[in-house]
């Protein structure tokens, strides 16, 4: 299936879930990703990686040792990108975001260098939300940043309660236009 159709289609039937009526455009991408320090990054998270249209660009850009682990829970897109992508650094993953603790014990990943996600916040419950953004923060290393997208400007307050440095970079170039943030410990 075609990458936009499965992706509207998806959409269409989850709303909630997906959060997105089109995958992410290329400013998007390149704003998420000029975050991150691939000649360092040993380990990578991605959640919500839909028709992993992000996850390809960090494959592109990972070390040749680094470890990327994608969290999809849309069994759709968790096939989808099973057949897509044939990278031995990525592990794919058909699980919730907040069960991360498990998985890096799995595969013995001391610390994460970097999350990036996708996943549809305010369409989480509140309990939820603090869960994945708690289980994040304990698996970052120290130095290690949490990078969200999301195309409402509210999230700024939750996320204050983890975190003691955010940015705020608007992304108008993308349907719908999206906010980036960048937390810090």
């Amino acid at each position: 299936m075609d990458e936009k159709i499965l992706f509207f289609s998806t959409f269409i039937k989850y709303p909630k879930e997906i959060g997105s009526v089109i995958p992410s455009s290329k400013f998007l991408i390149n704003e998420i990703l000029k975050n991150i320090d691939f000649k360092n990054a040993r380990y990578i998270v991605e959640y919500g990686s839909g028709t992993g249209r992000i996850t390809a660009e960090i494959l592109i850009r990972a070390r040749k040792d680094a470890k990327i682990l994608c969290f999809e829970t849309n069994k759709k897109f968790y096939t989808y990108l099973k057949k897509k992508i044939n990278d031995e650094r990525l592990i794919i993953i058909n699980d919730s975001a907040e069960n991360i603790k498990k998985y890096i014990k799995k595969f013995s990943i001391p610390k994460i260098d970097y999350v990036i996600s996708g996943l549809p916040f305010s369409s989480l419950t509140v309990n939820k939300k603090c869960v994945i953004i708690e289980e994040t923060k304990d698996t970052l290393k120290s130095e290690g940043k949490f990078v969200i997208y999301q195309f409402l400007n509210n999230f700024k307050k939750h996320l204050y309660n983890y975190f003691s440095k955010i940015s705020i970079k608007y992304v108008p170039l993308n349907i719908p236009p999206c906010f980036v943030y960048v937390c810090e410990k």
